[in-house]
C-alpha cells in the first residue's frame, strides 16, 4: 500500500487508524448499520455504486455527502465472439 501525498488524506488516515473505538467496519452492512444507528455522528466511506444503491433502498435514511474521492471504471471480460 502506498501512502497518499495529499495532506488531507494523510490527516484523515492518521485519525482513523488511532480512533477508539475503531472507526473501521468489517463489512458494508456493518458500516451502513453503524451510520443509521449513529444519528449523523458516523460517516462510512463507501464505493460510489454501492452508496447509490444503499441510499435508494428503504428506509431511505442515508445520503451521499460531497463528491467522489476518485474515479474508477469497470470492465467485464467475455470469450471472443460472445454475444
Amino acid at each position: 500500500m502506498t501512502r497518499s501525498k495529499i495532506a488531507v488524506y494523510e490527516k484523515m488516515w492518521s485519525y482513523m487508524k488511532s480512533a477508539e473505538p475503531s472507526v473501521f467496519a468489517k463489512t458494508t452492512a456493518e458500516g451502513v448499520a453503524r451510520v443509521r444507528k449513529s444519528k449523523g455522528k458516523y460517516a462510512f466511506l463507501l464505493e460510489s455504486t454501492m452508496n447509490e444503491y444503499t441510499e435508494q433502498r428503504k428506509p431511505c435514511d442515508t445520503m451521499k455527502v460531497g463528491g467522489n474521492l476518485d474515479s474508477k471504471g469497470y470492465g467485464i471480460a467475455t470469450p471472443k465472439g460472445y454475444s
